[in-house]
Order: structure tokens, then sequence, then C-alpha cells
């Protein structure tokens, strides 16, 4: 079956679907993509496939990095060998994204149970990853402070060094010395400091030989001053070289003992960006999960070809079927009208469906058969001495000795090229036995006696590509239940053959050859008139969807305008009320110097009395339908929406189920409710809750004994405290209680200016001052009432 599968060009779809995988383990893993045979197995990888998608539409990628394959290291650490750094670091790469990718799954957990599972053969080791990644600087070095006795090495080496550089100082400093040296540069010979020193000066510098210049003029030595200090140096390089090795085999032993984990770590990692790759690319292709059913069938609605897709976007869409009462299909019509196409989409759908990937339809309903063999291009060889007849009849042998009722077979030209005659009558065999034994098959010809098959026996049902009279060209329009004819006239005509032959060519074809012709062209004559109205009739219906879409959007529009004019008039009611309450504090004013309760009493009635008026007409007045619904295919999971009922903000979770119920957030809420009772977020709609301590609401009453000579504004934004702060001192001057003693803290100070640039201006207060230290200082406000 792998060479029916080349023929499909399934290695070709596997390439494309490679490139979405972040791995090499993961583009292994689509390169060589399993075809699975257990109907739940398949059913789990489509599902897996569609649940990663859904997460990525939404807007949660998966947060995988470029790993890399880390099986060699895994194993030589399990032989005791010592890893590199960058060995390590891959490792600690797995342990990384294998915590990453655990903790992402979980969040899922709930809506997306099945590729939660994942997660559960991930390893990740937040100890070992944190000592790895501590170990190593930006530069893949193990760092100074990997250990204390790495530390205090290359502390001591410092000091060495800064010791050499000192002596080296010492000596450059004396003439005595520098006039045995060519140059005052030194250098460096085996990892030891030395200097150039002149060949008739050697004696007089006591030291070690290091070299000797190509012309013998100069010798290199390294003087005795230095010699301790660079034996030293030698001595801590080699300490830190022990030391570096220890760490880096102790971290190669620890990722030995951990073995089992990580490799499984690194192998659930591969498969993860296989399904995803998976979600991607049927994101990219707009390809949709099949329905695997138990009957045997094949159904698909807009099917194209996967391969083709990246080719062109000039793709016709095709709907498909074949069922267990027709399960032998026939395809005739023109030459490079699509035939062809048609078998390897359909194949190649039916391969996608069994390795878990969706397919490019709208929809489709597919059994999985266990089979799948396709005959189909030209197979001639040279080598083996096979026409391109034989060869295809060998292919052919092979398929209907293998095949069986779990079988779905691919025939392209079957029994073409040898005579006319005999191949019709081979094919006709052929079929009848593929029908007989209940595989399903798919069959391209241009044998006019096949077309008949479909209304002398049972099982076999016609099809073809459709032609256009008109343009004497294919359309590359499957239609099923017809039979079509091979145009070859036509094309030949189309193609600059004399009209002259082309009409002797028919009067032939009609009358000496087929007489039953004639009745097939008029027939794909009507089929396309009939075609032509259906074409038309779809426009018609799209500019219908078009138009109640632009009446959609119109009624948005009224419903936001309504929206906002009911906004201009509540601001207008709101400006009435503003005003009310100047007008009364103006009568209290006045009334505040006669001390009058009963005008007070009035005027407080009035106010009240006005206000509600108003806001009872402005609820009259006001749209009942101030929501918008949202539309549930645009709606992604993580969006900010609303509860009708609560005016309440919420967080989206889930999308709607079989039963458009839907999980959403509020706060640290977590509940599940209806899609309906949810509407699009809308800020002026949604209520705040105001923050209010150690203050009760109580009924009003203008006596000095039941109103509290302090105010406690602590914790009031600003806004708030202001309207706390008008309302009591409003009761507190009729109450003629006075002083009165306003609580604001220090806080950050805003709270307690705002208070003050009140206290400026009110008409309410005789004078303020800052509180004393017994009455809470500058945290609180004493105000004398006028």
């Amino acid at each position: 079956m792998e060479k029916s599968y080349k023929t499909l060009e399934f290695d070709k779809v596997l390439e494309y679907l490679s490139e979405f995988a972040i791995s090499d383990s993961g583009k292994t893993h689509c390169l060589n993509a399993e075809v699975y045979s257990d109907i739940n197995v398949i059913r789990e990888q489509i599902l897996l496939t569609t649940q990663a998608a859904q997460l990525v539409n939404s807007g949660f990628p998966l947060p995988l990095e470029a790993i890399k394959n880390i099986e060699s290291h895994l194993k030589d650490a399990k032989k005791h060998l010592r890893l590199s750094e960058e060995e390590i670091l891959d490792v600690a790469d797995i342990l990384r994204n294998s915590r990453l990718v655990k903790n992402y799954l979980d969040k899922f957990s709930t809506e997306f149970a099945e590729l939660s599972q994942l997660k559960n053969d991930l390893y990740p080791n937040k100890e070992l990853e944190d000592k790895i990644f501590e170990t190593f600087d930006a530069n893949l070095k193990v760092k100074e402070t990997a250990s204390q006795e790495l530390k205090r090495c290359y502390s001591s080496y410092r000091d060495t060094q800064s010791n050499i550089k000192t002596t080296i100082s010492s000596l450059l400093a004396s003439s005595t010395f520098t006039n045995n040296l060519q140059d005052t540069v030194y250098t460096q010979r085996d990892g030891r400091t030395v200097f150039q020193v002149k060949a008739e000066c050697k004696n007089k510098v006591t030291g070690i030989v290091h070299d000797v210049s190509a012309s013998n003029q100069t010798f290199f030595i390294e003087p005795k001053e230095l010699i301790s200090h660079n034996n030293k140096l030698r001595e801590l390089e080699a300490k830190i070289h022990i030391e570096i090795e220890r760490i880096l085999k102790a971290l190669s032993d620890e990722i030995a003992c951990n073995y089992d984990g990580i490799l499984n770590s690194f192998n659930k990692l591969s498969e993860i960006d296989f399904i995803f790759a998976r979600a991607k690319y049927a994101i990219k292709t707009n390809s949709a999960p099949p329905n695997i059913v138990d009957d045997k069938k094949i159904i698909l609605k807009s099917m194209k070809n996967p391969v083709l897709m990246h080719i062109t976007d000039k793709i016709t869409e095709n709907n498909f079927k074949l069922e267990k009462e027709n399960n032998c299909l026939i395809i005739t019509g023109s030459n490079t009208g699509g035939k062809t196409v048609t078998l390897k989409t359909v194949g190649l759908c039916v391969l996608m469906a069994k390795a878990g990937l969706h397919i490019p339809c709208i929809s489709g309903e597919i059994y999985p058969f266990q089979k799948i063999y396709a005959d189909i291009g030209d197979d001639q060889s040279i080598v083996q001495s096979l026409s391109t007849f034989s060869s295809h009849m060998t292919n052919i042998v092979n398929i209907v000795n293998n095949s069986d009722e779990e079988t779905l077979i691919l025939l392209d030209e079957i029994a073409a090229g040898t005579d006319p005659a005999e191949g019709s009558s081979l094919a006709q065999s052929i079929l009848e036995h593929i029908q007989k034994q209940g595989s399903f098959c798919i069959v391209t010809t241009h044998y006019g006696e096949l077309k008949s098959l479909a209304y002398l026996k049972n099982g076999f049902k016609n099809a073809s590509v459709e032609f256009d009279l008109k343009t004497l060209s294919p359309t590359y329009k499957l239609l099923i239940g017809i039979p079509g004819a091979s145009n070859a006239i036509a094309i030949a005509q189309n193609l600059g053959i004399k009209s002259t032959i082309a009409e002797d060519a028919r009067k032939i074809y009609f009358t000496q050859k087929d007489p039953s012709a004639k009745v097939l062209e008029e027939l794909q004559s009507t089929q396309q008139q009939l075609s032509e109205s259906a074409k038309s009739v779809q426009e018609n219906e799209k500019d219908l969807k078009n138009l109640k879409g632009e009446l959609e959007v119109k009624l948005d529009d009224i419903k936001k305008n309504k929206k906002k004019n009911i906004d201009i008039y509540k601001k207008k009611y709101e400006t009435s009320i503003h005003k009310a309450r100047n007008e009364i504090k103006e009568i209290l004013k006045e009334i505040r110097e006669e001390k009058s309760e009963k005008i007070a009493r009035r005027s407080f009635a009035r106010l009240a009395q006005l206000e509600t008026g108003i806001r009872k007409k402005f609820r009259e007045d006001e749209d009942l339908e101030t929501y918008i619904t949202p539309d549930w295919t645009k709606v992604k999971i993580g969006d900010k929406l609303m509860i009708k009922d609560l005016n309440q903000e919420a967080e989206l979770i889930s999308l709607p189920d079989k039963n458009k119920n839907v999980t959403i957030q509020m706060g640290l809420i977590k509940t599940i409710v209806k899609q309906d009772k949810l509407a699009i977020y809308d800020k002026r709609l949604v209520k705040t809750p105001i923050k209010k301590k150690n203050l009760q609401k109580t009924s009003f009453h203008i006596s000095r004994y039941d109103l509290s000579q302090t105010l406690d504004l602590r914790g009031f934004k600003c806004e708030e405290a202001l309207d706390e702060v008008e309302a009591y001192l409003d009761k507190a001057s009729l109450a003629n209680l006075t002083p009165v003693y306003i609580i604001h803290g220090h806080g950050t100070g805003a709270l307690k200016q705002v208070i003050r640039d009140y206290l400026d201006s009110s008409p309410y207060v005789a004078k303020y001052r800052a509180g004393e230290q017994a009455e809470g200082g500058d945290g609180v406000s004493v105000v004398d009432i006028n």
C-alpha cells in the first residue's frame, strides 16, 4: 500500500504538514505519520487535532521551543560518559519545555480533557532544570560561581595574574633588566609569560629559555621572578579544569538517573508538536474534522485537492458521495477535465482522516477502509520490458488479489492502452468482480460501454466531469449520477483543427460508431443548462445573503445610535438634577441664616421628589434592548463579555457545548451559564461595586442625636468621598451639629487634599482646621458648621 500512498501524493501532503512543526523530531513525526487502522484510535487522533486547532484559533499557541533530539545524549549519560556543555543544556531545554507545556495543558484540563491527558507523560524536573541553567552563562560556559571550589580557584587565579602583572611592572621599571631586551613587549610561550632577550644578553637574565627566534638573535626567556607565579597559574588552570569536569560529570550522572522521565518527555513533546502541526495545517488549509463512521460510505462536501491548494488558489470545489448500495463509481468525461484529480482527492481525504488530520472539505463522512490501493498515471517500465498496459495490468492483478470488502480501490483509465473492444470487456469483467466482493471502487475511463453498467447492473453508479460546450473547455465540476462524453472532437476543434474535419468526425461518430452518442451529447447539453440555472440560483441566494448582512449591519447601527441617544437623554436629566441640587443649596444657604428647620425639611422633600420623578421618566424612556448579542461564530476563549442579569463583566473560559452552555470567570468565581445570558461587553452598563468602610445607610432624621459627630472616609475613592461629605454636611447643618470630625487618614495625601479643597469653598463650612494630636492629627479635619 505504500506505493499507492505515493501514487496518491500523500508524501507531499506530509511534507507540507512538516512545515508547521517546531522541532526536528516533530517534523520527523509529520513525515512518517502513521495511517491508523483502529477506528477508535482514528477518532481519538482527529479529536486531538480538533482540540489543538480550537486552542490555537482562540489565541492560545503551544509554548514549545525548537528542541533538539537528545536520545544520543541520554544514551551517553547512561553509559556514564560526561556530556558536553551544549548537550547538557539541550537536556535542560527538554525539562523546561516539559514544564511549560505541562502547565499549558493543565489550564485546559476541563475544556479539552483528551488533549490535556498528554501532559501525564511529561516529566518536568524544576530542580534539575534550575541547577543546569544556573551552572552555565550565556556563552554556554560553566559559571565561576558553579561551585565553591571553582569560585575559590578563579579568585586565586585572578590574584596570581595580578601578582604576575605587578612583577612584570617591577622588572620593566629596572633599566638593568630592560637593557637586555630586544623589546619591552612581553609575550606568551606555552601559556607562560616570557620576554624577548638579546642573544648576547641571554646569560644576564636568569630564567628559563622557552624559545629562540629563527635568526637566533632573540631568546624568549621566562625570568626567575615569574617562574613561581607562572607555576601557580598553571596549577590553578589544572584545578579549574578538573573542577569543571567534575561539575559536568555530576550533571551528566544526574541526567542519567532521570533517563526514563527525560526520554519520555522528549518523545511526548515530539508527539504534541506533531498534533499541533496538524492543527496549524488544518487552520491554514481551512480544513474540517471528518466524521469517522461505522457504515461503509464516503461523503465529502466541497472537497479540494490538498496538493493543488499549495500550487494555486483557483480550485473547483466538488461534492462527492459513494455508499454501500452503489459501491462502484465510474467517472467519464473529457480529458484534462479533473477525473484523475477527483481520484486522488478522495484517496487523500481518506488517508488524511486515517492519519488523524482534518480534511480539505466543509464536512465529511468517511469509513476508514483497512486497505487503500491506487493505480494512477503512466507506469511504463523499460527495465522490466513492460508496456503501459502490461504495467497497469500487473498492478491491477496485485490489487484484485489482495482486496476484500475492507478495501478502497482507485483505478485511472482502467484497461487502457490496448484494443478498445478487448479493453472495455476486460475492464467490465474486473469491475464486476470488484463490485461483487464488496470493495469500494472509483474508476475513470473513456470506454463508452462501461457507462451502461449503472443501468444494467446493481452496485454501479455513473459520474462525469462537466464540459462547457460553449467555450469547448472543461469546468472541473464533478457531476454524480450522470455519464459524460469524452468530447475529443470538441477539444481538437478548440486546439485548432479545421471545422470541416471536426464536423465530418461528428457525423462518423454519431452514425457509424455509436448511435447513442447523440443522446449522450444532448444529455450533456441539458445538464449544462441545469448547471447554469443552479448557478444563477446560487448567485441570487448569495445576493440575498449579502442583503441580509447589510440589513443586519444597519440594524446594529440603529441600536448603537439608539443607545447613544439614550446616553444623551440621560446626561440631560443628570444636568437637570445637578441644577436642582444647586438650587436647593442656595435655598439651604438662606435658611441656615434663619435656622428654620421647617423650610429645610420642605426643601429636601422637594429635591427628593424632583430627582425621583426625573429618574422614573428616564427609566420609562430607556430602551430595554440595551444589550448586543454576541456572534458566537466569532467569539473566542478569553473574550470579555457581560452577564445581562447582573450587568457584571465575565471572561469566557469555554465555547458553547451542544447544550449551549459556556464556562465563564467572574473574578475568583468560575461558573457555567447559558450562552443567551451573555452580551457584548459594554462598560457603560457594567456595575462598579462601591467600596464602603465603617459606614451604614440610615434613614434621614434632622436630629443631632441621630447624627454622628464623626464621618470616616478611609478607603473611599475621591469622587465617592465628596458625595458623602456633601450629604453629611447638609445633615449636620440642619441639625446644628458643630464641630464635626472628618477622618480621611494620611495615605498618599490625595483624599485629604480633595476633601480640604472642597471645605475651602463649601457654603456649609465656617472654618476648618487639622486635628490636634489627641484628635487624630493631620489625618482628621475638624469642621465648624455655618
